[in-house]
């Protein structure tokens, strides 16, 4: 049987949900045995079930904040900093003011912890929220006892990752407002104006100029035939994710995605600083080259640069030099060849990538700010298409009313 209860743990934390028993007295014992004190218990209708159901689904789409995990990573290491343990760190943490999803990831991670698995490990079972980077960098900083330093870093990275996309949102904000604008005023005109005409033109016995005729059968194909658009566009949806999931398809969309005009140069640029701040910071904490190029490449986000950091790690292990194998690499511009070339001169290689991702940040920032400028006369073409098109389609049969009444 499964019952519906609610009661509260030891830290006065609310807890609902169902419990399997044989009857009531048996999901009391199990609720006593995992630490809750329960308010009441009753036997689940269907609809609980259901509900219970429906919520465990969602819960799987619940995605953590960038936010949240920034602030988790800073007072993580601030905590370990203090020479506090690992587990006591995450238990305080558990009880902090985080959404269900994070609490409850936490929640797991103690547990796994308490059952004496390796810190990375147990945070690899949540992909979910943390990415591989994060992952990748917990086992570096297990493994080479800098685990504090690996955090601050961490919070680092993923500070300038969220001051990155809130740029980018910022600098779409007014074409994001002018697109939206236009098809509105577009749908209301389709919808409620063009077909007047119809009727008008049908009493007169005129036929409706070429423009006017286009926007109504337009618009009568939306009409009858809006199931089958929005089943087209279900069907591609999913196999385009399909498509993406598979290991061409991705290269091939990664490919496509840096050769957009515009916005595949502020991509690359962002991916250039990404790489070469994660591989100084790795080389920095002492990881060896070879694995600083295996984990930098896990972490890219885009297959064709990861393919390229894997021929760059290639070269090196042969006996390469760095600079070289990234000046024959399509995808490095000179000046990353460049100035790790100064970097292996002068034996001060991480702060030269320091200043290549320091370079390329300056760079993405510039991009950004221009971005709206960049996409003005494409909105401009737009905007003015769309003009001609609904002016010529509501003015001209007006003229031709005037000219039939004369």
């Amino acid at each position: 049987m499964k019952y519906n209860y609610k009661g509260s743990n030891k830290k006065k934390e609310i807890k609902k949900g169902i419990v399997e028993a044989d009857n009531i007295d048996d999901a009391t014992i199990i609720l006593y045995s995992q630490g809750i004190t329960p308010e009441y218990i009753r036997k689940s209708s269907y609809i609980d079930i259901l509900s219970k159901s429906i919520n465990d689904k969602l819960k799987k789409y619940e995605k953590v904040k960038l936010q949240e995990l920034i602030v988790f990573t800073r007072q993580f290491a601030s905590l370990f900093s203090a020479g506090i343990p690992v587990l006591t760190i995450l238990q305080r943490l558990e009880t902090q003011n985080y959404s269900p999803k994070m609490k409850e990831t936490i929640s797991l991670i103690v547990k796994d912890i308490e059952a004496g698995t390796p810190l990375s490990v147990a945070f690899r079972k949540h992909k979910d929220v943390f990415s591989n980077l994060y992952i990748n960098m917990l086992n570096v900083g297990e493994e080479g006892g800098v685990l504090d330093v690996v955090l601050q870093r961490l919070a680092l990275i993923l500070e300038t990752d969220l001051d990155t996309r809130n740029k980018i949102k910022n600098a779409t904000r007014y074409p994001k407002l002018v697109i939206s604008a236009i098809v509105i005023a577009f749908v209301i005109l389709m919808t409620f104006v063009v077909p007047k005409f119809t009727g008008l033109f049908a009493k007169m016995g005129t036929d409706l100029p070429l423009p006017t005729k286009i926007l109504i059968y337009i618009n009568d194909f939306f009409r009858n035939f809006w199931w089958a658009i929005l089943l087209i566009s279900i069907i591609g949806s999913i196999l385009f994710k399909k498509y993406k999931n598979t290991a061409t398809g991705k290269k091939r969309i990664d490919l496509y995605t840096l050769k957009i005009p515009i916005i595949g140069t502020l991509v690359h640029k962002i991916y250039l600083s990404r790489i070469c701040r994660i591989l100084g910071l790795l080389y920095k904490s002492g990881i060896s080259i070879i694995t600083s190029f295996d984990i930098v490449s896990e972490v890219t986000g885009n297959d064709v640069m990861k393919d390229e950091l894997q021929i760059i790690k290639e070269k090196v292990s042969r006996g390469g030099t760095i600079h070289t194998s990234f000046e024959a690499s399509p995808h490095f511009p000179a000046v990353v060849s460049d100035m790790i070339s100064a970097g292996e001169e002068t034996g001060q290689l991480d702060e030269m990538l320091f200043k290549v991702a320091d370079y390329y940040d300056n760079e993405v920032d510039y991009s950004i700010k221009t971005l709206s400028q960049s996409l003005e006369p494409i909105l401009l073409v737009l905007v003015a298409g769309m003009v001609i098109i609904l002016a010529l389609g509501v003015f001209m049969p007006m003229w031709d009313m005037i000219k039939a009444f004369k």
